[in-house]
């Protein structure tokens, strides 16, 4: 078997693997059968990663036929600095192959990032097959975020829930959205999520809450009672991808006051958008929590939410940048 880079050539190949990788995941998710698990969509997809990004990764080859690939983003930003991101779709391996593919291919492509400067590796990871979970766990990878649909028609409504009101926001409400704004952030910034709190990220975050009601088809729905907002949920449609079943709408951000968790508010927003989603004929709801979150990775599996895929990281030590074998310093030693 030989390592060497993946480029734009192997598209169609790296397309095949995709496919069968997808339709494994299907069997288990059916949702996942969808409009998107198309050659022709695949295809098209890689191809502009590699026309409009700075993409590096690697394949295997076995008699000059490509057996599993590997490629991330080199991507830069003020949160996460310079880091490379493994997008849903940019790991496969065909079925016949050994998990330890999957190491041996990262270890390849992680070298050229390293090189590259990026010491933040973050991967999505399907979840339909266990190999490759498991693969990224004996990397040091952990889970950081879980991406998670709900089929409506399982979906139980809860009993003994709140008596506050819920409505559907309106442009009026605005003002009030940007004050719950600061809802999820405290959560991930408190114990054991630890999410720093950057102050121009509170400005901007507050500012986009503010706007949420100015957006085309969005759903909003407040709890309230007395006059006063205690929660909230907002969907948004969403775009059909290979993680993301057609028919589906997105719950993007939700929140309720920490002194009214546990008294029935989160169950009855849930009860409610269910009723309001279905009746404009969305089929699945898909979402996404930090794992460290307790509050969202306890409740929202309860309302249903099914694990599809994990975002997973791993933080390489920036002195390896010196600190190696290479440097001709360590001759002096």
């Amino acid at each position: 078997m030989e390592l060497k880079q993946i480029t734009a050539k192997d598209i169609p190949t790296m397309s095949k693997l995709l496919i069968e990788r997808q339709n494994v995941e299907s069997e288990i998710f059916p949702f996942l059968k969808n409009s998107c698990l198309d050659m022709q969509y695949i295809v098209n997809l890689l191809g502009k990663w590699f026309t409009h990004h700075k993409m590096i990764g690697y394949g295997a080859f076995t008699n000059n036929e490509l057996v599993g690939y590997l490629i991330g983003e080199i991507k830069h930003d003020t949160t996460r600095g310079r880091h490379v991101w493994v997008h849903y779709e940019g790991v496969a391996i065909r079925a016949d192959q050994s998990p330890e593919l999957l190491r041996n291919l990262y270890a390849k492509a992680s070298e050229a990032w390293v090189k590259q400067g990026c010491f933040m590796h973050y991967t999505i990871i399907p979840l339909g097959n266990q190999v490759y979970y498991d693969a990224y766990q004996r990397l040091s990878f952990f889970v950081q975020q879980v991406h998670a649909v709900m089929c409506l028609e399982d979906y139980r409504p809860f009993e003994n829930v709140a008596d506050a009101e819920v409505r559907l926001a309106t442009k009026m409400d605005s003002e009030a959205m940007g004050k719950m704004s600061s809802i999820i952030q405290a959560y991930q910034n408190a114990a054991p999520t630890f999410e720093p709190v950057l102050p121009e990220a509170v400005v901007d975050i507050k500012s986009g809450y503010s706007s949420i009601l100015e957006e085309e088809d969005v759903i909003c729905l407040l709890a309230v009672e007395d006059r006063k907002e205690l929660a909230f949920q907002v969907y948004f449609p969403t775009s059909s991808n290979l993680m993301t079943p057609d028919s589906s709408i997105e719950l993007s951000v939700a929140g309720t006051y920490d002194v009214q968790m546990g008294k029935g508010v989160g169950k009855k927003l849930m009860n409610e958008s269910y009723k309001i989603i279905q009746e404009k004929g969305y089929e699945t709801i898909v979402t996404d929590w930090r794992i460290t979150n307790l509050a969202s990775s306890t409740f929202w599996p309860k309302c249903g939410f099914k694990p599809i895929a994990y975002r997973m990281v791993r933080y390489i030590d920036y002195n390896i940048a010196w600190a190696n074998f290479d440097n001709s310093s360590m001759k002096m030693l």
